[in-house]
């Protein structure tokens, strides 16, 4: 049996959500999450990366201690743990259990003595952690509701302006701003709102709070768009500075003042006199930011996916990745382009990337006149890239613009769920929700044939070397086998329980293997009505996803627990296995000269193996 390994080569995704990226203080790393996983990449090698694994849902937060020493991360689910690694050695140092449903926000100490965790709405604890043993130091079971955010701000200052031992913390949210004192020794924690003015004039939702580099002051970001200046001595607002349209997700307290991120995509710095004198403006709404230890730089995180790194000096910027900010749905090579694939997700875009640079090559987008919403089921590569909508269209995009070339409005209705571009480039081959097959001419986007025998949702399609034959799967539990010169059906393979989820062809066409709810891989024959071999998987585990590569000695898989697992063609055994993603995994297929393997999950995350 032949030797197979999978190790994993890249992977691009990850969450742009609040307090999800970091600047590591080395200078040369970052730190991101991708779906269930905390990774750590390059800022000048995009080859270079490393992920911590332990979560079981997606992370929802995460935090840098200001030496880089530590990471703490925390998910949201039935097991709203929160991890805290050593980063030297990517080691877990300590997991804590106390929160439920979700964790919101976490944050470090200046000392990295303590970590404060708040939890979501369901949840509503406020707990600090002891960094020495992992215990809890003080914890308010009753959170204020609609708290998003905290931030620690050193120690409290006595009437001398001299360190007291109480530490000091401020939390915003729906509420406005809450001023904290913790007493370490005693575990006593105290709280008073953050006042406005006598009229109550300055209410505000808050959205990112931190502390000045002077620790006199406490900025807050507010979903109008404004930020607020808090005085940390009277605990009252005194400034409120307009800084963005559409709202400001993040800040970072910058010198004497502060970076903002507006939801309008711009960046500003503003100074001590609250005055703005430089700024730039991103791709979307900037949701993280994080500062660079010598403060000549800033890395952000948009709203649509990508990473930039800004220098504070020119204003100018550089992407560092680009991902969607959705489940990946579906992923294709091209044999034209063997340096490019596509990939489509229910972030309602289609991308095609650069396998070797790991770029975003093109974007594609719905067309204006789709319904608000519409999201690519399916897709199918070669010089053009062709995806099946939820709103039952078929469309066309550039590969390397991601204009749109043509459509084909309501091609199935209820949704396009599967897709097939036939070999000669003369005809596509589509599936919809309600079981029909529809063949299309790709130069004048005519039906030509309408094949309906299946009674369910077409889940997968393969069209055979010559054209002249194609096969589909259903959730009905049926494979059939079409003449489509004739346009009618010739075989149908029933399997006994549970609908087909992918089907693939040998390549001398004498075989079939399918995948799906029966929790089996099969092998059928043309002259056999059940299968010849059968390979069972796990018991909690269902095929999702099934390619041969293109010298037809390999199989690759997806499952529903996150495995992808290759196969030998020839004998049906089991090459290698590995956990890919944090829950489905949506699709995979081979590279074109089937050295690489490409696999995408609901989780966000498209690996590279």
């Amino acid at each position: 049996i032949m030797s197979v390994a999978l190790e994993i080569d890249h992977c691009i995704g990850h969450s742009s959500g609040p307090n999800c990226l970091h600047y590591h203080p080395n200078g040369e790393n970052y730190i991101f999450c991708s779906g269930w996983n905390v990774g750590i990449g390059n800022l000048t090698d995009t080859h270079s990366q490393e992920f911590l694994r332990r979560h079981d849902d997606a992370i929802t937060c995460l935090a840098l201690s200001p030496s880089g020493k530590l990471i703490a991360s925390g998910q949201r689910g039935t097991n709203s743990d929160i991890f805290v690694w050593d980063y030297d050695t990517k080691e877990l140092v300590y997991s804590f259990e106390e929160h439920d449903y979700g964790v919101k926000y976490l944050a470090f100490s200046h000392d990295e003595r303590m970590l404060i965790s708040i939890g979501d709405d369901n949840d509503g604890k406020l707990i600090i952690w002891d960094l020495s043993n992992g215990c809890i130091v003080a914890a308010s079971p009753k959170l204020h509701p609609g708290t998003t955010c905290v931030s620690f701000g050193g120690f409290v200052k006595d009437i001398k302006r001299r360190n007291t031992d109480l530490y000091q913390i401020v939390t915003g949210g729906a509420d406005g701003m809450y001023y904290w004192q913790l007493n370490p020794y005693s575990g006593e924690l105290g709280n008073v709102k953050v006042m406005g003015d006598a009229r109550g004039s300055v209410s505000r939702n808050i959205n990112a709070v931190k502390f000045s580099e002077s620790e006199e002051w406490i900025y807050a970001a507010t979903t109008s768009g404004d930020y607020l200046v808090a005085s940390v001595k009277s605990r009252h607002i005194v400034h409120t500075v307009q800084a963005a349209k559409k709202g400001l997700p993040s800040l970072v307290a910058y010198r004497d003042g502060l970076i903002t991120g507006g939801g309008d995509g711009s960046v500003k710095l503003f100074g001590e006199d609250n005055e703005s004198y430089a700024s730039t403006t991103l791709d979307g709404s900037v949701v993280s930011l994080s500062l660079s230890q010598d403060m000549l730089e800033v890395i952000a995180g948009t709203a649509t996916g990508s990473i930039f790194r800004i220098n504070l000096q020119t204003m100018n910027y550089i992407a560092v990745a680009e991902s969607h900010t959705g489940s990946v749905i579906a992923v294709a090579f091209s044999t034209k382009y063997p340096d490019r694939f596509a990939t489509a997700s229910d972030d309602a875009t289609v991308r095609v990337w650069d396998i070797v640079e790991y770029s975003n090559c093109s974007i594609g987008y719905p067309r204006s006149h789709q319904p608000s919403g519409s999201k690519p089921l399916c897709l199918g590569f070669s010089d053009i890239v062709v995806s099946g909508w939820d709103d039952g269209s078929i469309i066309a995009h550039d590969i390397d613009t991601g204009e749109n070339l043509w459509f084909i409005e309501r091609a199935h209705p209820g949704g396009v769920t599967a897709i097939r571009l036939s070999h000669n480039m003369r005809f596509l081959l589509s599936g919809g929700v309600g079981g029909e097959v529809r063949l299309w001419e790709l130069r004048s986007r005519e039906l030509i044939s309408h094949l309906k025998e299946h009674t369910q949702k077409i889940t997968d399609i393969a069209i055979f070397e010559d054209d002249t034959s194609a096969l589909t799967s259903s959730k009905d539990r049926c494979i059939m086998r079409w003449d489509l010169r004739e346009e009618r059906r010739k075989y149908c393979y029933t399997q006994r329980m549970g609908g087909i989820n992918s089907i693939a062809v040998s390549k001398d066409q004498t075989q079939i293997i399918s995948m799906g709810q029966e929790r089996k891989m099969c092998f059928w024959e043309p002259s056999t009505p059940a299968p010849v071999h059968e390979e069972i998987f796990g018991d909690n585990e269902e095929g999702l996803c099934l390619v041969r590569s293109n010298d037809g000695e390999l199989l690759a898989s997806g499952s529903s627990n996150g495995v992808i697992r290759i196969w030998s063609f020839e004998t049906g055994a089991m090459l290698a296995s590995v956990t890919a993603h944090s829950g489905n995994v949506s699709d995979i297929t081979f590279s074109s000269d089937d050295r690489q393997v490409i696999s995408t999950g609901l989780d966000g995350a498209i690996s590279i193996w």
